[in-house]
């Protein structure tokens, strides 16, 4: 018996079958559906048992007869179902505006849908248009950028081809330079020109003794100078005095 009851209580933590459990739960709904009806009887019948006492306080209390008594707990209960009625009625009455106002909130739902439907529309035409758009502007955005990196490329070739031309010409300044002050026949041109120049305004100075030795005819710049630069200068030396004397003339 010991031995029955202990594997009783080891079974006890298995897991219940799949047809118990549901046989279980069938019986567990049916307890608990009897258990509600048991609650309403027991409501009724507490009721009634209520009422019944309150007939027999006011039977003993009015000190009535039956034909009494069952008078006026007949009278109550016409009164209870006419109360009852207007409860009713009142209720229809709701009924009937809940009604009333079921529809009219249905046909505002309909409506409030058709505006959302037509919103809808249009934001999916606005997209679509707002998408072409955007595509329009991002084409043209993009052969602009082509057509600007195209002209940015030709400007940087004619600024390469431009840095490389001066870039030669400068390599070609600085041999021409270099040949000239590496030239020893160059360097004695020079300075045998030089001396035949500083020869040659000695022996004017010689022949011309008249001439002051401030004079710029002794000087030396004319191997810098170019003789019809010189001429220039002085024709507008003399050209500036004549001005300067006939405003002094007008002046005076």
């Amino acid at each position: 018996m010991n031995g029955g009851m202990a594997a009783g209580a080891a079974l006890v933590g298995y897991p219940t079958p799949a047809g118990h459990q549901s046989d279980l739960n069938y019986v567990m709904s049916m307890v608990e559906e009897l258990s509600g009806i048991l609650r309403v009887n027991q409501q009724l019948t507490a009721n009634v048992v209520d009422k019944m006492g309150k007939v027999r306080e006011r039977a003993k209390n009015l000190d009535l007869s039956n034909d009494e008594l069952i008078a006026v707990v007949a009278q109550e209960l016409n009164e209870e179902s006419e109360n009852l009625e207007k409860e009713n009625s009142e209720l229809r009455k709701a009924l009937d505006s809940t009604d009333f106002n079921k529809k009219e909130n249905w046909k505002l739902a309909v409506h409030g849908a058709e505006i959302l439907a037509d919103v809808a529309e249009k934001l999916h035409r606005f997209k679509e248009q707002h998408e072409s758009d955007t595509l329009a502007w991002h084409k043209n955005y993009r052969k602009q950028l082509a057509e600007e990196r195209e002209e940015n490329l030709s400007l940087r070739n004619q600024i390469n081809d431009m840095k490389a031309s001066a870039s030669r010409a400068s390599d070609n300044l600085r041999q021409m330079r270099r040949f000239v002050a590496d030239n020893d026949q160059w360097t004695e041109l020079e300075v045998e020109n030089h001396r035949l120049r500083t020869e040659k305004r000695f022996w004017k100075r010689m022949a011309l003794p008249l001439i002051p030795d401030n004079d710029s005819e002794w000087s030396d710049d004319d191997d810098l100078i170019d003789p019809e630069e010189k001429k220039r200068e002085f024709i507008k030396r003399e050209k500036e005095r004549k001005d300067k004397e006939d405003s002094e003339d007008q002046l005076a």
